[in-house]
């Protein structure tokens, strides 16, 4: 095909609106949330709030992960992955409605979700007080959505500037804006890969720094006897790993639903394959090395927190998690095919995603109420509506913006890494 044959293909592939069939499921998804989380914060708040911190992180992680992921492959230079970087870069469209789920927490939750805000040791009251945290909390996303905004737009400014004269004519104008001032192909060439490569670093940075402040914040500080040097490293790299699988999976469904097999192939589900399997073996590594050193130094302090979770009424939750994050995956994405395959690919991306759902909930749950599991019906409905609400969010955005990188199509980049 001719340069202008791929603009226009591409450009016909845009769905322009957002499909009303779908827009009615993510808000029917959205109004079961909103009864679950009714529900839970009539009859059990401190539940309700659980499950609602435990959304807020676990939708957070993947958008902002998604995001790190296409940082990642621009600081390693790596060439397979056009079309998916696209598809990452659109959950940065969910990002200021998890920053909103985030104020909801802040303002009406923390209260009653966290134990230390009626009564906090004097030496830890240096960090732990409601003005430190909201500031910290809203300043650090705040900066990540601000960043991860720029580096999007500036990834799109291109595929803008080719595009802007062959899309629906509703869309002409975002399209002019996202290209205004061209400065030349070669000279913006060159400003759009210094801004890049300013941007992905920082974000990179700045994400591992706010993602260990938010587990330190509402997960370890339910405990806050417990410390673990190594629990924000984890949070975070689950965080990123879901980020993974959730790009895994949109690539699989995104592939068919808009006809772009000519964009994204087989290589690109090996190569996306092949690094959810990577950060899964990542992902239990990081959980062996904080267990150890807790197992062998035996101290009442530290393995209380662990061994609440391996023993009943938790054990059955927390090897679960065990083997859906990493034994599954390990298993089904060990071969070629499974990995080139859209519907494996899809299934083990789920089976992640679920993993690390469940994983979520472990982590905070039996901090809060340690006899009885808080892991239901109400939590897979509060669930639901943050589905919803990540579904509206991404849906308006790849109805607008093309779901891969239009300069990697004309040269037909991607699928290299294998």
């Amino acid at each position: 095909m001719s340069h202008d044959a791929i603009l226009a293909d591409i450009a016909s592939k845009l769905p322009v609106r957002p499909n009303k069939r779908k827009r009615n499921i993510w808000m029917a998804c959205f109004a079961i949330g909103l009864i679950s989380f009714g529900f839970l914060l009539f009859t059990q708040p401190q539940r309700a709030w659980g499950a609602w911190t435990v959304n807020t992180l676990y939708w957070l992680g993947i958008a902002q992960g998604a995001i790190v992921l296409a940082c990642a492959i621009r600081l390693g230079n790596g060439r397979w992955a056009g079309p998916v970087m696209r598809i990452a870069e659109s959950f940065s469209a969910y990002l200021p409605w998890g920053i909103a789920t985030m104020v909801v927490l802040l303002g009406a939750g923390i209260w009653t979700y966290l134990p230390w805000t009626h009564h906090v040791e004097p030496r830890q009251a240096a960090y732990l007080n409601v003005p430190f945290l909201v500031v910290r909390t809203l300043a650090g996303l705040g900066l990540l959505w601000w960043l991860s905004r720029d580096l999007v737009r500036t990834s799109l400014r291109t595929d803008a500037h080719l595009l802007r004269d062959k899309v629906d004519p509703s869309l002409k104008n975002d399209y002019a804006k996202l290209a205004a001032d061209w400065r030349g192909d070669e000279e913006e060439v060159r400003v759009q890969r210094d801004r890049l490569a300013m941007r992905a670093p920082q974000i990179v940075l700045l994400y591992a720094i706010v993602f260990t402040m938010l587990a330190w914040d509402f997960i370890m500080s339910l405990t806050p006897e417990w410390v673990s040097t190594l629990f924000g490293w984890w949070f975070f790299m689950g965080a990123f790993l879901s980020g993974i699988a959730m790009t895994a999976f949109m690539a699989t469904q995104l592939r068919d639903k808009y006809k772009l097999e000519s964009y994204i192939t087989p290589n690109h589900f090996w190569d996306i394959g092949k690094i959810a399997f990577g950060f899964s073996i990542f992902w239990v590594y990081q959980f062996w090395s904080q267990y150890l050193p807790i197992w062998y130094a035996n101290l009442p302090e530290e393995t209380g927190w662990v061994f609440l979770r391996f023993e009943q009424p938790w054990r059955t939750l927390g090897f679960t998690v065990f083997g859906f994050v990493f034994v599954l995956p390990f298993l089904g994405l060990m071969n070629m095919h499974t990995k080139k395959n859209p519907f494996w690919l899809a299934l083990f991306s789920l089976i992640i995603l679920s993993g690390l759902w469940m994983e979520r909930h472990i982590l905070v749950m039996p901090s809060l109420q340690p006899d009885v599991v808080w892991l239901g019906l109400p939590e897979v409905g509060v669930t639901i509506g943050f589905l919803g609400l990540f579904g509206w969010a991404v849906q308006g955005f790849l109805s607008k913006y093309p779901a891969v990188k239009v300069t990697d199509a004309l040269i037909g980049g991607g699928g290299h890494g294998h």
